[in-house]
């Protein structure tokens, strides 16, 4: 029951990165480990909307912040179910991150490719959040006043 648990935990965080990763490494990646599989599709990669929510200062109430466009895909892979949900209109991602999401959850191949693939998957994204902030911080404006007479 413990395995279980772990690995449901570790799917969050894949699911989570493999929909942020960048679409063409995800190709690199299934081409490097051979992976040509033809999965059977549950739900065809399709492009829709969803209702994003906020909470202001991040703790307050929930309320709608508009509509954003996703693409989601489902599939399953000898007999493992795959899926994925990215933000846009990007096919091939959100069909590549399923693909990827079946195979990490396999006993061949999945823990090899847990292994090679979630710590870049991570150290990717770290690094994507570091150059935003970066860019944020560079644009940063002070401001301050200053009484009459001074």
């Amino acid at each position: 029951m413990t395995g279980s648990r772990d690995i449901n935990e570790q799917r969050k965080e894949w699911i989570s990165l493999l929909g942020s990763a960048d679409p063409e490494w995800l190709e690199q990646q299934k081409k490097a480990f051979g992976l040509d599989v033809i999965p059977d599709f549950m739900v065809r990669p399709e492009t829709g909307i969803i209702m994003m929510q906020a909470r202001q200062d991040g703790a307050g109430p929930r309320f709608n912040l508009g509509e954003v466009t996703v693409s989601r895909c489902i599939l399953k892979l000898d007999g493992v179910m795959g899926f994925a949900m990215v933000m846009g209109p990007d096919l091939r991602h959100a069909e590549l991150a399923a693909l990827f999401d079946a195979m990490l959850q396999m006993a061949d191949p999945g823990p090899d490719l847990r292994e090679a693939i979630v710590p870049e998957l991570r150290r990717m994204q770290k690094d994507r959040r570091d150059k935003d902030a970066r860019d944020v911080q560079s644009s940063k404006v002070e401001f301050f006043t200053m009484k009459r007479g001074e």
